[in-house]
């Protein structure tokens, strides 16, 4: 695709707004219309490489959104496919929609914007009728991916969401291929495991405003039993700070039933004057709960699609050091996690690292990858994850989950992950837990806990 070139006779592209290898996004002019409206157009390249999957979920896009009529979504117009010849060699799917001019609140993040309390419950007061929309239509539409640049601050001072491409029609989720879709640090638990129901959006939004308040992607926040820790970043009502942790809560059972409900507690003014429902000190059991962010992620727009037990054991891989070592020190997040679940449901820690040990982690990561070995073991009340390097340049990781007691003398799990102070493979010194406090080993340095 080029700037001038029209497809269906009818679209002259414009502007290019995005690219990866399977996904275009375009301004473009509808030259059909007197005054030669503006119009957003996606274009789904159909290559070997692509997952069909990624077809469904574009397809379903554009059959929600020609039913959708809501003046804060843009409005469909059009749906086509164009031949080899015209799409560069590979047959295309574009789908069209009115552009909304405006900038994304992510792009606003990024620009150096800090919102306030008051803009932060304006946004979330649209979003939640945009969603009390959704969510009551029959069969309710969970949008699935919701976070700061999936929300435009349209050049009317209204907020727009937009990009359905995670969508999913309730009636239609029953019985189909089970794939998991949405953005890590904005995904509730339940969705990782391909389970969203409609209360999976208000986490999506709860974690969005705490990305806006703070200044901090919700996955760089510190969380304590799976709880995202948001309060000594910015200095908030309390009433707003436990509205947002309802919305946030792990277990959906313990969010707002509903948006209407949310929105209503949010306007009312009893609202600012304490905890709703449940104190953040309550133990939840979560059950499976299962928390691997690594298994959603939207990726420059273009939806990677991950089977629950297959992990691309190369998905976060890259060519510079600092890529390379994220794999790593995520790969050790969801193996503490997982252990953290395990536990939950098990009383005791997967200890045996064999094929029959992670299999009932439940996480498919592969024990080597190219950058990357990966371990683990344990005992009674502790467990270490490892993630030695292969290669000199990089830097090895070691996560340490203890069994501990709460305040309340409940046992519960406590969990850390460990940088080495070093490049090039070694030997990781355990992380430790004393006096009621964990710790990194010697030689090494937190770079996470909860």
């Amino acid at each position: 695709m080029q700037a001038q070139q029209v497809l269906q006779g009818r679209y002259q592209l414009q502007e290019q707004l995005g690219q990866n290898a399977c996904r275009q996004t375009w301004i473009a002019e509808d030259l059909e219309t007197k005054i030669r409206q503006k119009v957003i157009v996606k274009m789904l390249a159909f290559s070997p490489q692509m997952q069909w999957e990624e077809l469904k979920l574009f397809e379903r896009e554009a059959q929600v959104l020609k039913h959708l009529n809501h003046p804060k979504i843009p409005r469909y117009r059009d749906y086509f496919s164009i031949d080899d010849g015209e799409g560069s060699g590979l047959p295309w799917f574009g789908l069209v929609q009115d552009y909304i001019p405006g900038s994304s609140l992510g792009q606003m993040l990024d620009a150096g914007k800090r919102f306030t309390e008051d803009q932060a419950k304006q946004i979330a007061t649209q979003v939640l009728k945009i969603l009390i929309y959704l969510h009551e239509l029959s069969p309710p539409v969970l949008h699935r991916d919701i976070k700061p640049s999936n929300l435009i601050m349209g050049e009317d001072g209204q907020v727009y969401l937009v990009d359905f491409g995670a969508v999913q029609d309730r009636a239609k989720a029953q019985g189909v291929t089970f794939t998991v879709v949405g953005t890590s640090g904005y995904a509730p638990p339940e969705q990782l495991w391909g389970k969203a129901v409609p209360v999976s959006d208000l986490y999506a939004l709860g974690a969005t405003l705490i990305h806006l308040l703070t200044g901090t992607a919700p996955a760089d926040l510190p969380q304590h039993q799976m709880r995202l820790e948001f309060r000594d970043k910015v200095n908030l009502n309390p009433g707003f700070a436990n509205w947002i942790e309802q919305l946030t809560e792990p277990a959906p059972e313990k969010r707002f039933a509903s948006a209407k409900e949310a929105l209503r507690e949010l306007q009312a003014p009893r609202h600012f004057s304490g905890k709703i429902n449940q104190s953040a000190e309550d133990s939840v059991n979560y059950g499976r709960l299962i928390l691997l962010s690594l298994c959603a992620t939207i990726l420059s727009g273009c939806v990677v699609f991950v089977p629950l037990l297959i992990l691309l054991p190369n998905l976060l891989s890259g060519t510079n050091n600092k890529t390379k070592q994220t794999e790593a020190k995520q790969y050790v997040s969801s193996m503490n996690r997982s252990q953290q679940a395990y536990h939950l449901e098990y009383g005791k820690f997967v200890t045996s690292d064999n094929r029959k040990g992670w299999d009932k982690l439940g996480i498919g990561i592969t024990t080597k990858t190219s950058n990357y070995i990966y371990s683990f073991h344990g005992r009674d009340k502790a467990v270490f994850n490892y993630a030695i390097s292969k290669d000199d340049n990089l830097k090895s990781y070691v996560g340490g989950v203890f069994v501990v007691s709460d305040v309340k003398g409940k046992l519960t799990t406590q969990a850390i992950v460990c940088e080495s102070n070093f490049t090039m493979p070694i030997n990781l010194n355990e992380p430790t837990y004393q006096n009621g406090a964990i710790a990194c080993g010697t030689g090494t340095k937190n770079i996470a806990k909860y």
